[in-house]
C-alpha cells in the first residue's frame, strides 16, 4: 500500500548521540534506515566525516542530508585551501546554520536533524540544529525518533570532563536504550571519536569492548 499523505511519506527513524568529553567529542549512531514501517537498509551511515577534525550526524531525509554533507565538505575544503588552516568547529556549525536557513529554505526547510562534533585549539565541541537553522552548543545531545529514550539516559548520567572511555560508555548506553525500545532504531552501531589527533572511527571490536554489544 502506498502512503496516502505527505506526513507518512516523510516518516523516518533513527537515533544519533553526541557527548562532549574532557579531551574529545564522541558521536554514535545506529545503522537502520527506515521508510515508515519498512526497513530500507541495515547498514546506513549516519556519522559522516567533514574534515580531519569534524564530523556530522544525520537524522531525517537521506537526500537532504547527503546534499548538505556534499556542500559542507566542499566549502570546508575550499576554506582549508584558501586559508592554509583548519576552520574552528564553531565556524563549521555556522556554515551548517546558514545552509539550513538560506534564502530559499525559509519556508521549505530541509527535513533533517543534524549534529556537528569536532575538536580545535579551544577543545572539543558539539553543536545541534533545528530545521529552521537555529544552532546551540551542548555538552550532550541526541536526535531522531529514539532520541527521547537516549536523552533520558544522558540527562541522568552525564558528567563534566568525562574521559573518552567514560564518554563512549555513556554514549553507547544511551543509544542502546533507544535500540531496545524504538523500532526504527537498530541493526548495529557506528562510533566516532574526534580529538587532538583527529577523526577516528571505532571498529566493531572496539565498540563491543566499550559496552556496545547488543
Amino acid at each position: 500500500m502506498q502512503p496516502n499523505n505527505i506526513e507518512q511519506q516523510l516518516t523516518k527513524g533513527t537515533t544519533t548521540v553526541a557527548v562532549k568529553c574532557k579531551d574529545c567529542a564522541i558521536l554514535v549512531a545506529d545503522m537502520r534506515a527506515s521508510m515508515g514501517t519498512l526497513v530500507a537498509s541495515d547498514h546506513a551511515k549516519k556519522v559522516h566525516r567533514l574534515n580531519d577534525y569534524s564530523a556530522i550526524t544525520i537524522a531525517g531525509l537521506v537526500s537532504d542530508a547527503q546534499y548538505i554533507i556534499d556542500i559542507m565538505q566542499a566549502q570546508i575544503r575550499l576554506f582549508e585551501l584558501d586559508r592554509k588552516r583548519k576552520p574552528k568547529t564553531s565556524m563549521i556549525a555556522n556554515l551548517v546554520k546558514n545552509m539550513l536557513y538560506g534564502q530559499y529554505r525559509q519556508y521549505f526547510p530541509y527535513y533533517v536533524q543534524l549534529m556537528v562534533g569536532g575538536w580545535d585549539k579551544t577543545g572539543p565541541h558539539i553543536f545541534s540544529f533545528d530545521m529552521a537553522g537555529s544552532v546551540s552548543e551542548d555538552d550532550w545531545m541526541s536526535t531522531g525518533s529514539g532520541s527521547p529514550l537516549a536523552i533520558g539516559v544522558l540527562e541522568v548520567m552525564y558528567e563534566k570532563d568525562m574521559t573518552e572511555k567514560e564518554g563512549m560508555k555513556l554514549a553507547l548506553k544511551a543509544l542502546k536504550s533507544a535500540i531496545k525500545r524504538d523500532t526504527a532504531t537498530g541493526d548495529g552501531i557506528r562510533a566516532v571519536v574526534i580529538d587532538s589527533k583527529g577523526f577516528r572511527e571505532l571498529s566493531k571490536e572496539d565498540i563491543i569492548e566499550h559496552g556496545g554489544a547488543l
